[in-house]
C-alpha cells in the first residue's frame, strides 16, 4: 500500500512539475557603454523594469517596444515566446535598474539562468 501512493505522488508530481511559475526580483547595475541580453525566452515572460538612475536606458528588440526608458521611469511589457530583449547604457555613468520578471521558465540574462 505504501509503495503505490509513492507511485501515485510521485506521478502527480512530474504532472505538475512543469506548472511552477518562476517570479524573481533583481537589481541590476549597467556599467557605462555596456548592455544587458535577455536572451530569446522560452516562454512569454512578463517584465517590469524600473529605472533607479536619472539618465535614459536604450532597448533594442526585435519587436515593437519602445526604444528607451527615460530616467526615473519604468516600463512594463509581455514579452512573447522566442523574443528577446537587450538594454543599453550609452551614458558616461553607470546606471541601475530594478528587473522583475514572471514566467513559467527561466530566462538567461547574459548567457546566465535566472531562477
Amino acid at each position: 500500500m505504501k509503495n503505490i501512493i509513492l507511485l501515485i505522488s510521485m506521478i502527480l508530481l512530474q504532472l505538475f512539475a512543469g506548472n511552477h511559475k518562476v517570479d524573481v526580483w533583481k537589481t541590476i547595475t549597467i556599467a557605462p557603454n555596456e548592455s544587458i541580453d535577455i536572451d530569446k525566452v522560452k516562454a512569454p515572460v512578463t517584465l517590469e523594469i524600473k529605472n533607479l538612475s536619472d539618465e535614459k536606458i536604450n532597448l533594442v528588440s526585435d519587436i515593437k517596444i519602445p526604444a528607451e526608458i527615460s530616467g526615473k521611469s519604468e516600463l512594463s511589457y509581455r514579452l512573447p515566446k522566442k523574443s528577446s530583449l537587450k538594454l543599453e547604457n550609452k551614458n558616461a555613468t553607470s546606471v541601475s535598474i530594478y528587473l522583475h520578471y514572471y514566467s513559467s521558465k527561466s530566462i538567461f540574462i547574459n548567457n546566465k539562468e535566472l531562477r
